[in-house]
């Protein structure tokens, strides 16, 4: 079984949690890739899907795509037929594309409003900050915005005609079987950045600062970011 804690602030070897959000754990995942699973995709899932309302033949644009949500996005979005664009770093664009997205713009080199002609019927914001802002420029008349980090402003959402709004996680066991069949046919993938034994987490948190970005500017404040999830390992 795995599921997605809506609560959180620990760390341990059992935890008790509601029935309505767990599900069977992949049977070809590691115990690892399986723990990675649960709130990245469930977010990823409920954001494009649920709040998002992205549908076949859609376009949507997805900031972070290289992220451990955005990276779920990039395949849900692809797997349900939409065209995908995604920001990231140069380093990235590479594996953004080997996962679904059409086109990947560098944030370090372009503006994407610069570059992406097409107006979007989604934009998901892993971002925020003046990326967010600026994605009112690319959203077609009555489309969504959908924030994962920060709210989205309800005056600019009107003056541009399209909603917008600020995601909760909202955990379900039925979201994350259907997150897990598709795990099993290896439709989508986990991706694990690295391993840290219990007694690490300090350590893990202290690699998280230095290597992955900032969430509003998107620019490394230490080496190179590294995509993938962190996981602890507890027992």
């Amino acid at each position: 079984m795995f599921a997605a804690n809506e609560t959180g602030g620990a760390y341990a070897e059992y935890l008790a949690v509601k029935p309505a959000a767990v599900a069977r754990k992949p049977a070809n995942l590691s115990f690892e890739e399986a723990a990675s699973v649960p709130v990245a995709s469930q977010t990823a899932w409920q954001g494009i899907f649920t709040h998002g309302h992205l549908e076949k033949g859609q376009t949507i644009l997805i900031h972070g795509g290289a992220g451990a949500v955005g990276a779920y996005a990039v395949q849900l979005a692809s797997h349900a037929g939409a065209t995908v664009i995604a920001t990231a770093s140069g380093d990235d664009e590479a594996y953004v594309k080997s996962i679904g997205a059409g086109r990947v713009s560098d944030h370090r080199k372009e503006q994407f409003e610069k570059v992406v002609r097409e107006k979007v019927d989604v934009v998901f914001d892993l971002v925020g900050g003046d990326t967010q802002q600026r994605s009112f420029l690319v959203l077609k008349e009555g489309g969504h915005l959908v924030s994962a980090v920060q709210p989205v402003s309800q005056e600019e959402a009107a003056r541009h005609r399209v909603s917008g709004e600020m995601m909760r996680l909202a955990p379900s066991g039925d979201v994350l079987a259907k997150i897990a069949r598709l795990l099993e046919e290896g439709t989508i993938r986990p991706d694990v950045a690295t391993v840290y034994a219990l007694q690490d987490a300090a350590q893990a948190w202290k690699d998280i600062a230095t290597k992955l970005p900032r969430v509003h500017g998107m620019s490394p404040s230490g080496p190179a970011a590294k995509h993938g999830k962190i996981v602890l390992r507890v027992a």
